[in-house]
């Protein structure tokens, strides 16, 4: 059984490879939309690529979830609800990346007019779920996870009275880290879709969103990176409380910055496939308020 503090290393570092395996999908979705290719596809192959889009930008930001929790609700404190929350989190997590994975081979296959594309689809959703889902369960023991939770529960209250202070600055690094993933499969997209054909295409106040939406993922960008360069020149390195407090204020300042600009191009994407900016805005608009209240709504709440 490994140490709490270890368990939740182990748990968030789980989490930074599902973000990073999303982020080079991700960024590939969003910038085949706009493609000449794209348009010449069938509208039901569309259709699936942007559901794939809806669905993984989704998963992304709950896949932050995470960070704003414990910072905000544990104020980066080591404990056993922080670990079991981001299980919790990772398990649902893995479901609409392996619907997004299968909806974009189904999209890529009718790109390439081959055949049986609906059953190559369903084929990668199969392999994803029992790979993901049905192996890693086969062969559990029964009330292994409650066991688990109960083991590090006890460990926190032996543990209640140590200093944890160098490692709540590991994990809020390890936090940036993770969120960090996500503005860089936006980033990457944002610049270089600007010089694609399509994006000429676009009305104005369309790219003037992008643009806007580009803007909020570089402040996201810079903010996420500014604690290592401020724990290297500002504190040489040395753990103290004050880095901690502003490590954690900078990270939840980020995510303010990142939702907006998630939403931003989900817009740009969702209006020029459907054509129609009521039904863009509604969809990023929800988008952007699910984020907000699960970052900051809940894990606020959950605080109190």
């Amino acid at each position: 059984m490994p140490k709490l503090n270890d368990a939740i290393e182990n748990v968030l570092n789980e989490a930074r490879i599902l973000l990073l395996g999303g982020q080079v999908l991700l960024g590939f979705s969003f910038r085949i939309c706009l493609e000449e290719k794209f348009d010449q596809i069938t509208r039901r192959a569309q259709l699936a690529e942007l559901i794939a889009l809806g669905i993984m930008t989704a998963a992304l930001g709950w896949l932050i979830w995470p960070a704003a929790f414990h910072q905000i609700k544990e104020n980066g404190r080591m404990t056993a609800s922080v670990h079991t929350f981001t299980a919790n989190v990772l398990d649902w997590a893995l479901l609409p990346f392996a619907v997004g994975l299968a909806l974009t081979l189904y999209t890529v296959a009718t790109a390439l007019e081959l055949g049986y594309t609906t059953m190559m689809g369903a084929a990668a959703l199969a392999c994803a779920l029992v790979f993901w889902y049905g192996w890693p369960r086969a062969g559990r023991s029964p009330g292994a996870k409650e066991q688990v939770q109960q083991e590090l529960l006890q460990q926190e209250y032996k543990d209640r009275n140590k200093s944890d202070l160098s490692d709540r600055i590991k994990k809020v690094l390890i936090e940036c880290r993770m969120a960090l993933p996500g503005a860089q499969a936006f980033l990457g997209f944002q610049f270089a879709i600007v010089f694609v054909r399509g994006f000429e295409q676009l009305p104005r106040s369309w790219q003037l969103i992008h643009f806007a939406s580009l803007l909020a993922i570089t402040t996201a960008t810079v903010l996420l990176i500014a604690p290592a360069a401020y724990h290297r020149i500002h504190e040489a390195g040395e753990d103290t409380e004050h880095f901690h407090r502003v490590a954690s204020r900078l990270l939840l300042a980020a995510l303010a910055f990142l939702g907006p600009g998630m939403s931003g191009d989900l817009f740009l994407v969702i209006a020029k496939v459907t054509r129609s900016a009521s039904t863009a805005a509604f969809f990023a608009g929800f988008l952007l308020l699910a984020f907000y209240f699960l970052w900051f709504g809940v894990s606020s709440w959950r605080k109190k």
